[in-house]
């Protein structure tokens, strides 16, 4: 008796799962890119506003433990303050003054003693509601009273955005020297 052959089924895959395989994975790659690129732009925001927020509170950390005035400016180059004091996109300088010193909210100058500078960020806007110099006195408290904000956004096309997506983020510094970060409601501006 002989037995007939038997064949062997293929291993594999054919051209049309192939294909069809590519065309779900292409399907997905397009939904999930634009969210991620979102998710990306909204940690540059977060990051952006707690670095700035983390100087602000080591600035008044060492106003307190040196018993004397320290002080923040924006600074584009790292040496100096800007002259618009309201942009605080390229960076800023933590500073403090030297004993007997009688000037306070005065912008970074020869004499003057600098703590850190803090980076800025290219693809965010950080703006203040002031002109002034942030300066902290020797309890902690913001040197005038008067208590000021800051909005930090993406920047889309060389200005910020706060939308629904991409929010912004805003820091509240009171007259007591209290700092708060939230998310700014969505019909906000970048600019305070």
């Amino acid at each position: 008796m002989t037995m007939a052959p038997t064949t062997q089924p293929t291993r594999g895959y054919t051209l049309v799962e192939l294909m069809v395989t590519l065309a779900v994975l292409a399907i997905l790659a397009m939904i999930a890119v634009p969210s991620f690129r979102d998710t990306i732009r909204r940690n540059r925001v977060n990051a952006a506003s707690n670095a700035l927020l983390a100087d602000l509170r080591y600035a008044r950390t060492e106003a307190i433990n040196r018993g004397q005035l320290v002080s923040l400016c924006p600074s584009s180059d790292g040496s100096n303050c800007t002259a618009d004091g309201t942009d605080w996109d390229a960076g800023w300088l933590v500073y403090t003054y030297p004993a007997g010193a009688a000037s306070a909210n005065a912008a970074y100058a020869a004499g003057n003693i600098l703590l850190r500078a803090g980076g800025g960020r290219p693809d965010v806007t950080i703006r203040s509601s002031t002109t002034n110099v942030v300066s902290f006195a020797q309890q902690g408290q913001l040197q005038p009273g008067a208590g000021l904000n800051f909005r930090t956004c993406i920047r889309v096309d060389g200005e910020g955005e706060n939308s629904a997506v991409v929010p912004g983020m805003e820091l509240d510094l009171t007259g007591s020297g209290s700092l708060a970060n939230k998310a700014l409601p969505v019909a906000a501006e970048c600019t305070p």
